[in-house]
């Protein structure tokens, strides 16, 4: 048995796995439950022993990462995974995909969201690269293999787990004690590079509110212009904070390297104020109660989330110190989200299988793109210590990155199946 039976096995069953796709696109709007469901079947179809989770994202148990409810759907949310038992004597490999996408909206399309319309070589349909195409890669894959009467001697580990909206699902498998020898995220690249690329590391973010009080002046009467010095405009104290921020930034750019971000873009690790908030457009005469500054932050995998965290509050605190309002009003920091970055090494075994598989398959080695920040690449390794590789096929226009008429390459597309498969073969067989 060897690879080349599996890769006509797949291209005989192109059809059938365009198809399949095409099904999963057109179920999706009947919401995550139905998704999850016709996903179970297909699983079972395949071979697998499934089990399913439906719990609320706050109950499960994180690691180096954090998010307040506002960030968070709180509804139940479901994860599937299907298990497929080795022989024996085998290494296990755990197959990672999410069932969901950000919420519908249709504005800015042309073609049909949910049709799984084909033009031109592409598929395209709400969700279809975020990540229905993942979810059939995997079963497409599988059912291949089994098609050829390939039997693994690892188990393999097929996991459906809702993502978005911080659903945590990948966590909540695992912390039901499911493990493998390694993992692979499968998943199109929002980057359009599809198979040339692989992912085998992603910074950690911050996400953080600056808010900063402000004083009306001691006048009652009613236009506050004229005399706003006898208060405290918080826009000017929020100008002050955004000047320290930008130092904070500078200094850590200076002091805080990664290489492969450097090399890529100049920098390990950067600050981004997103937004100013105050006042109102419709009241150009009073001084504002408040100002909120947005702000993001990515760090390097090396970089602790825990210390940084306490380093930000530190800072602030002393910017605060430094002015007499501040002083006494101190800004408060209101921390929305936090996830801890992670780096597989580029010589690790399966990192080594994949990049094996997708020079195989498409005649080209891929390369390690290190510009992913907050990737679900990271769960399997903060939470179980499971090294894990992403990768995916061409695809474009993510509804997930602002795009319209999101689509997945078909040709490639069935190239990803390939290297699924051979992968599986390699890492399980």
């Amino acid at each position: 048995m060897n690879f080349n039976q599996v890769y006509s096995k797949i291209d005989e069953n192109r059809e059938k796995s365009i198809n399949r796709l095409r099904e999963l696109v057109r179920v999706y709007p009947e919401g995550e439950e139905k998704l999850q469901d016709k996903v179970a079947e297909i699983f079972e179809t395949v071979g697998c022993e499934v089990d399913y989770l439906k719990l609320l994202p706050t109950t499960v148990q994180l690691h180096k990462e954090f998010a307040v409810e506002e960030a968070i759907d709180m509804t139940k949310r479901i994860h599937i995974i299907g298990k497929i038992k080795g022989s024996g004597d085998g290494k296990s490999l755990m197959l990672i995909t999410h069932p969901d996408a950000d919420p519908i909206n249709p504005e800015g399309w042309s073609i049909p969201l949910h049709d799984g319309v084909i033009k031109d070589g592409r598929m395209y349909g709400w969700a279809v690269a975020d990540d229905l195409a993942g979810i059939c890669m995997m079963t497409e894959a599988v059912e291949a293999l089994n098609d050829i009467g390939f039997k693994p001697k690892g188990d393999i580990y097929l996991m459906n787990a809702s993502a978005k909206r911080n659903a945590w699902g990948i966590a909540a498998l695992l912390r039901e004690g499911y493990m493998a020898d390694a993992a692979l995220y499968v998943h199109p690249a929002e980057s359009e590079l599809g198979l040339k690329e692989i992912k085998t590391m992603t910074s950690g973010l911050l996400k953080f509110r600056i808010v900063i009080e402000g004083m009306k002046p001691p006048k009652t009467e009613f236009v506050q212009v004229t005399f706003n010095h006898l208060g405290v405009n918080p826009i000017d104290k929020a100008m002050y904070m955004h000047d320290a921020l930008k130092r904070f930034n500078e200094d850590r750019i200076r002091n805080i390297t990664y290489e492969p971000l450097n090399k890529e873009v100049g920098r390990g690790t950067n600050l981004l104020v997103t937004y100013i908030n105050s006042g109102s457009p419709s009241n150009l005469t009073d001084v504002p109660p408040k100002c909120t500054i947005g702000v993001g932050l990515t760090f390097p995998p090396h970089e602790d989330i825990d210390e940084l965290v306490k380093k930000v509050e530190e800072y602030v605190q002393e910017v605060s110190m430094a002015d007499p309002w501040l002083k006494e009003h101190p800004a408060k920091i209101d921390w929305i989200q936090g996830t801890q970055g992670v780096e597989i090494p580029i010589d690790h075994p399966i990192v080594e299988t994949i990049s094996n598989a997708i020079e195989d398959v498409t005649g080209e080695r891929p390369f390690s793109n290190p510009l992913y920040s907050k990737s679900d690449l990271r769960t399997p390794v903060l939470i179980s210590g499971i090294n894990n590789v992403g990768y995916g096929p061409l695809a474009g226009d993510l509804s997930t990155t602002g795009g319209f008429e999101e689509w997945v390459d078909l040709d490639d597309y069935i190239q990803a199946v390939k290297v699924t498969a051979r992968a599986i073969m390699d890492w399980c067989g």
